[in-house]
């Protein structure tokens, strides 16, 4: 009788969720939650790693682009940014949220970005919606179709209308689908009540709009 290989911890991992069939392809690990496809990137896995970086890169690349009007220092940033994670996977910290941890990084990493090219981010600027998408997410209340040209000049004009901190939040809560919570400890707000009460004001302020 041969010797039974132990099993790596990627393969335990998959092993849990998939007891039959292993992780083979990019596409296998849409199917694992966000902790196992996590933990397999930090431990050297490249397709987990490719698969985060296809996840998520539009999504954070939209992200930054709500916080300068420079394109392409986004892109140099968030190139920087997956290069970043790559080389410090082991000693990155854990999570079940792979969105909600990148949003919080990203957002520190684009900040530092502007600091180090001795740019400030000004007020009207600062997460201006500049890229604000045509198509929310399911959970809009506002928009479950697609918006006339119209209807997007009148949204932006009553985004702007709003505080930085409260444009911000919606983003969150209706573009990218965060809870309270989490919206809470992006923005670094002790209570998630805190963080409803920035959303509802800045919903009030909307429905002035329409």
């Amino acid at each position: 009788m041969g010797r039974v290989r132990k099993l790596s911890k990627t393969e335990k991992y998959v092993s849990g969720e998939f007891p039959i069939k292993r992780v083979k392809t990019v596409n296998d690990y849409a199917q694992l939650p966000d902790r196992s496809v996590w933990e397999a990137f930090k431990e050297g896995d490249e397709l987990a790693f490719v698969n985060i970086y296809r996840t998520y890169v539009d999504v954070l690349f939209n992200y930054g682009c709500q916080f300068t009007a420079d394109r392409e220092m986004v892109k140099d940033c968030l190139q920087d940014f997956f290069v970043y994670l790559r080389n410090s996977r082991a000693g990155l910290g854990k999570t079940d949220n792979i969105k909600l941890y990148l949003l919080k990084a990203f957002r520190r990493r684009v900040f530092d970005y502007l600091k180090k090219t001795n740019r400030e981010i000004q007020h009207n600027e600062y997460f201006a919606f500049l890229q604000f998408p045509i198509e929310l997410s399911s959970e809009s209340m506002y928009i479950n179709r697609q918006i006339e040209a119209e209807q997007l000049v009148r949204l932006n004009t009553a985004l702007q209308a709003l505080n930085t901190k409260e444009r911000e939040a919606i983003y969150y809560f209706y573009y990218e689908g965060l809870s309270y919570e989490q919206i809470a400890e992006i923005l670094h707000v002790t209570h998630v009540s805190s963080a409803r009460r920035i959303v509802y004001r800045g919903l009030s302020h909307l429905k002035k709009f329409f």
